[in-house]
């Protein structure tokens, strides 16, 4: 309590007045410290709420993405097997490889061979035209083959790798959002912490 002054009387000790006006003075100062400390502890307890609330938004966010990651993770694992049943169409490939190479090797001894029946006069012509045709007909039937089978390998493996690239950005992103998550809530913790010690400290200096 500060130290005041009171004026003496001649009679009776302090002067009422002054005693009168430092009560009204006291209680005054006393009523303005109580609402003070109303005013603050009702803003830490506004911050507390504003905490909790945050730090539930985090922990919805933390199993969302946790959900978006596991999901990421299936249709990459997915897309690896789809990836996997491809290997045949390889060896497919391979082999149409193969043959074209084997036909274009032929392709020399064919010529000399329809040279040579030119030479055999009408009745072979006719069917070396239809060697010939025959020929034409499985040359283009290979080509044919090979097209297919390279056009269909390589939009699968485009498929493959463009999905499993946009998979992998994801699940990068998710990691980096995950790996920051438990900064934020350890932080929101410890500023709860804080507040709870200020809330259990303030009825102790009101009384």
């Amino acid at each position: 309590m500060e130290n005041y002054s009171f004026k003496s009387v001649a009679f009776g000790g302090f002067d009422k007045q002054d005693v009168v006006r430092y009560l009204e003075q006291s209680s005054e100062k006393a009523a303005a410290a109580q609402r003070e400390l109303e005013a603050e502890n009702e803003m830490l307890r506004k911050q507390a709420a504003d905490q909790l609330e945050e730090l539930d938004r985090l922990r919805i966010q933390v199993e969302e993405l946790t959900e978006q990651r596991d999901r990421l993770r299936d249709k990459l694992e997915t897309e690896a097997a789809v990836r996997a049943d491809l290997e045949p169409l390889r060896a497919l490939e391979q082999e149409a490889a193969r043959l074209t190479a084997e036909r274009d090797a032929l392709k020399p001894d064919a010529e000399a061979y329809a040279r040579f029946r030119e030479r055999l006069g009408a009745i072979e012509c006719e069917a070396r035209k239809r060697a010939d045709d025959l020929e034409e007909e499985a040359a283009a039937q290979t080509r044919r083959t090979v097209g297919e089978f390279q056009d269909r390998y390589q939009r699968l493996v485009s498929a493959f790798e463009s999905t499993a690239g946009h998979v992998n950005s994801e699940l990068r992103k998710i990691e980096v959002m995950l790996s920051q998550l438990p900064r934020a809530l350890d932080q929101t913790g410890a500023e709860l912490n804080e507040l709870a010690a200020r809330l259990e400290k303030k009825p102790e200096e009101k009384g």
